[in-house]
């Protein structure tokens, strides 16, 4: 129940981020770019879109996935306990780990063999 609450408010979280940024958007644009530049003035659902936009265009939302997919990560699986959890696991379970971590995501040192490349 505890994983599934959490869940909820960092989905709220996600949903939230786009409404205040778009209440922020439409709150400049129609205070400062209207007066200063002649622009017409701009709706929420327009601030709102222009925010998806500027996320779209400067990657922000592989950002934002990679973070939302890390908490949803954490909480599923590790409780909190990152530290606890590298500490507790033998040096064979880390090189294990590590070796496992290189293998899939292709970021191994390939001059090196796997052994020395883990030290």
């Amino acid at each position: 129940m505890k994983k599934i609450a959490k869940i909820i408010v960092l989905l709220i979280a996600v949903v939230a981020m786009p409404v205040i940024a778009g209440l922020g958007i439409e709150a400049l644009w129609n205070g400062i770019v209207t007066s200063i530049c002649g622009f017409a003035a701009i709706t929420f659902r327009q601030s709102v879109g222009l925010f998806l936009l500027g996320q779209l265009l400067s990657g922000g939302f592989l950002v934002m996935l990679f973070v939302l997919l890390g908490c949803v990560h954490s909480i599923c699986h590790h409780d909190g306990d990152w530290h606890g959890h590298w500490h507790k696991m033998t040096e064979e379970e880390r090189r294990e780990f590590i070796l496992s971590r290189t293998r899939h995501v292709g970021f191994r040192n390939r001059s090196r063999n796997d052994e020395d490349a883990v030290e």
